[in-house]
């Protein structure tokens, strides 16, 4: 029998073993082979190449997913998906590490009217800042993608990854797949696209984001196109209504976002893909495993010019509920920068890179494999903190195997210095710069080459002096933060919510809070027929407001004088503020004092059908599932059984199904309460928390 003491120390040295493996596996760095799987007529195409990586070192795989080779070209093949299940099962029996890249435009050939090009409608296909859609986007072949406004996209997007990730979730059980990431341009990345020519090649003009555009800015600017006016400025004096507005456009790209109403365009850009990519991780977590999936965003760049034109250069922000960021420098870029710039701004987070393999190495020595421009993209990125690093072969007039066959010397160096080398990747430099994205958007962004680009100077300049070590490259994303609502004078979190409840020819009551600050009663103006009758705080007792805010103090009470018999008419809002509370604008007729305005009243719809809140119990995560007519926008809160606001959404729903996730793992177990506002229906759930 084991004394204490034994028992204790064999306690230690279990917590030691268990603690090293898993240390181990947490700075395993990766070495991934590239398939992008554009040759749909061939089964088993890639697993004789995974096979040769394997026996030379690799140990990991990034498998293309596409749509459109399993959905409408192979869709009659006794099994659309052959290819790809060929290559994640002969990955998986050698143990290496898989990442599936969910890739969702389409092959639109050379004619009109090809197959596959047809099964996108023409309004929903992204169109440039000229109006042309037809093959001007830039990638192998020539493929185009749909709008991320238009509902079929969305559909798609969620069908194909719910699909994709349901045949291949046991791999996920077992270890095999390292990430997922979602593919949305001709380049297998995730972002707007650009298009072949200089001229035009801003992406996306389409009726589906303009109409969503201009909801987006009603929102914005509270439905007053004179509040619009004047924050864009003479050039839209003429402007009668939302409707006439079209997204800014220019020449020069970066011109696109100049002034507010370019700034207004980048930041919707940026909310639409930021929206879709989040819509794609929920898809994602929505399919039960044991073993949850590790999502990552895979963009071309988040520095160059063409970032501009993907949109990613706020990619912080963009990556909001991921697991990393990969991006794919050209063998001219600065691999040190950008694995610097991603590692500084997601601390905590994956940072990858693909390096594009133009060159063989015939002499097979060290002295050539470290002279190779490849060879020194790979190096530098796991020596500035890549997890991994992806190998695409591209090396002109030689195939795939043929590449292969020529890096056995390459992949050795690789695996001896960084594959098994189980170093911390965490990096902690010592030296730090900081820009502003508005002036990197304004640069147009980092040309290779071109000395245009003021942060890449100041980087250059840091690193000489450290004698070429990791720089903390810090990226204040200051565009992005100006989307609150114009028409607040309240500050930038300034979020108002009223009803008012009754009101007849002799007075009325309601309430109104201020969101971001409920402690403080809000100051509102009561307006009879034009002029000011009462100005004062909302600061009475009324119980109703207690469900959105958790303080019952914020009501108001009013009475009329005698009223003249005839027309007249209310309105409550915010003093220097053009928030009105709901049914605050009324024009009605008294014939006598006792005469009752017809006031619409606000209720809670407990019992319809057209909002689903699921699982119920939950544990970890709820969804709200509802559908719209029209891109609206959508309000949530949940609050808990003390009436306290624990949650709150101010978001927008899209044309079509919506499945809108909320995490509830850091709330008590318990009963809460959901209320949803879209347009002036108010929905009403309970669930349960575990």
């Amino acid at each position: 029998m084991l004394n204490s003491k034994t028992f204790k120390c064999l306690l230690i040295i279990i917590f030691l073993l268990v603690n090293s493996q898993i240390f181990a596996q947490d700075n395993q760095r990766y070495l991934a082979l590239v398939l992008v799987n554009i040759d749909e007529k061939d089964d088993n195409l890639g697993v004789k190449e995974i096979e040769k990586a394997h026996q030379l070192g690799f140990n990991a795989v990034n498998i293309a997913v596409l749509w459109d080779y399993v959905k409408v070209y192979r869709a009659n093949a006794p099994n659309p998906w052959i290819q790809v299940d060929n290559q994640i099962k002969k990955a998986s029996e050698l143990g290496m590490k898989i990442g599936l890249r969910i890739w969702i435009d389409g092959w639109c050939g050379d004619a009109p009217q090809n197959q596959w090009c047809s099964n996108f409608e023409t309004n929903d296909l992204m169109t440039d800042g000229q109006g042309r859609y037809d093959y001007a986007q830039s990638g192998p072949g020539k493929r185009s993608m749909t709008s991320f406004a238009a509902t079929s996209t969305m559909k798609r997007m969620k069908s194909f990854t719910t699909e994709t990730i349901e045949r291949y979730k046991k791999y996920q059980e077992n270890g095999d797949i390292l990430y997922v990431s979602l593919a949305t341009t001709g380049e297998q990345e995730l972002g707007y696209p650009f298009g072949n020519s200089a001229e035009g090649g801003l992406y996306d003009y389409s009726n589906p984001m303009k109409e969503a555009y201009r909801v987006w800015l009603r929102r914005r600017y509270c439905n007053d196109i004179n509040i619009l006016k004047k924050a864009w400025g003479e050039n839209y004096d003429n402007l009668k209504s939302f409707n006439e507005i079209n997204p800014k456009y220019s020449f020069f790209f970066q011109y696109s976002f100049e002034g507010q109403d370019g700034r207004d365009w980048y930041n919707f850009r940026h909310f639409m893909l930021k929206r879709f990519s989040t819509e794609f991780i929920q898809t994602v977590k929505s399919v039960k495993v044991n073993r949850p999936f590790k999502i990552i965003n895979d963009y071309g760049s988040v520095f160059d010019d063409l970032s501009v034109r993907r949109g990613t250069m706020a990619f912080q922000d963009l990556g909001e509920g991921t697991d990393g960021t990969k991006i794919n420098n050209g063998l001219s870029y600065n691999h040190r920068f950008g694995m610097d710039l991603l590692r500084s701004n997601l601390p905590n987070k994956w940072i990858m890179n693909e390096a594009e393999i133009k060159d063989l190495i015939p002499a097979q020595t060290e002295t050539a494999v470290y002279n190779s421009p490849s060879f020194q993209q790979i190096d530098q990125s796991f020596t500035h903190g890549a997890k991994m690093v992806a190998y695409f072969p591209n090396v002109q007039g030689k195939n795939l195997m043929e590449i292969l066959e020529n890096a056995p010397k390459f992949v050795e160096v690789i695996k001896n210095k960084w594959l098994n080398n189980k170093s911390p990747l965490q990096i902690s430099p010592k030296t730090k710069l900081t820009f502003k994205l508005s002036d990197f958007l304004m640069e147009g962004g980092c040309i290779m080459g071109a000395g245009r680009c003021s942060v890449m100077q100041s980087w250059q300049d840091l690193s000489a002096k450290s004698g070429g070590q990791p720089i903390d490259v810090i990226l204040d994303e200051d565009f992005i933060k100006d989307n609150t609502l114009a028409c607040s004078n309240s500050g930038i979190n300034a979020e108002y919510e009223g009803q008012l409840q009754k009101a007849d020819c002799q007075g009325g009551y309601g309430w109104i809070v201020n969101k971001s600050d409920i402690s403080k009663p809000v100051k509102y103006e009561i307006l009879l027929d034009g002029k000011v009758m009462k100005t004062s705080f909302a600061d009475s007792l009324n119980p109703d407001s207690q469900r959105y805010s958790g303080n019952a103090n914020h009501g108001f009470a009013f009475k009329f004088p005698l009223l003249s018999e005839g027309n007249h008419t209310l309105k409550i809002k915010i003093p220097e503020s053009s928030y009105l509370i709901d049914n605050a604008k009324l024009n009605f007729t008294c014939s006598n004092a006792g005469k009752q305005i017809q006031v619409i009243p606000i209720t809670f719809c407990t019992e319809c059908e057209e909002l689903n809140v699921y699982p119920n119990p939950a544990n970890n995560r709820i969804s709200l599932g509802f559908n719209l007519q029209d891109f609206k926008p959508v309000l949530i809160e949940v609050f808990d059984n003390l009436g306290r606001r624990v949650y709150y959404s101010d978001t927008y729903g899209v044309a079509g199904d919506n499945d809108l996730e909320i995490n509830i793992q850091n709330f008590v177990a318990g009963a809460y309460f959901i209320n949803v506002k879209i347009d002036q229906k108010y929905y009403q759930r309970k669930f349960l928390k575990f």
